[in-house]
């Protein structure tokens, strides 16, 4: 009980009150027990406590924020579609480029297309990209063998991974007229 006592009493002597430590009062209950209080009370005697120990404490030094992880670097792009030396069959220009990249493309970051040695000025952000006619229109040389690339490039317009040019030929069916005759 002596020890309850000496907690409620060290608790309210380090109890602040208005900014400065108010008087702590000793009375006793009915069965005698010490009763502590800031209010003095009938036959309450004030109890002389000694100064409390404190300790200034540092503020703690402003941390830095931590940097945002770095993203996963690039290990590998490839043009899987169309292979090299392979034929793409379009009458208009439009066809599919599939592309392997090890890791995926990272949030922020996009493909960006070259065909012979023309950037698209689209971006990408999927495997698989469909060139269309204006594409190739805009970008493709007068023949019908082509190069092209793919290269992923960051928010700031930096090529972070290229890939190895890829040559391949366009083959357009055609109608001859006047056959059989």
């Amino acid at each position: 009980m002596k020890r309850t006592a000496w907690l409620v009493v060290l608790s309210l002597s380090l109890a602040p009150s208005g900014g400065a430590l108010s008087q702590v009062y000793e009375s006793k209950d009915k069965s005698g027990a010490p009763v502590f209080s800031d209010t003095p009370s009938q036959g309450a005697k004030p109890v002389d406590l000694p100064p409390p120990n404190v300790v200034d404490t540092p503020q703690p030094a402003r941390s830095r924020p931590l940097p945002a992880p770095a993203a996963a670097s690039y290990t590998q792009i490839a043009i899987v579609s169309p292979a090299q030396q392979d034929t793409v069959h379009t009458n208009t220009g439009a066809f599919a480029v599939q592309v392997s990249l090890t890791p995926g493309l990272q949030t922020g970051d996009v493909l960006k297309v070259t065909l012979d040695g023309n950037t698209l000025p689209g971006t990408y952000t999927t495997a698989v990209i469909a060139l269309t006619e204006q594409d190739y229109r805009a970008a493709a040389a007068n023949s019908h063998e082509h190069s092209l690339t793919v290269a992923v490039v960051n928010s700031q317009g930096a090529v972070l991974l290229s890939s190895s040019p890829v040559s391949f030929y366009v083959s357009r069916s055609t109608v001859r007229e006047g056959r059989g005759r």
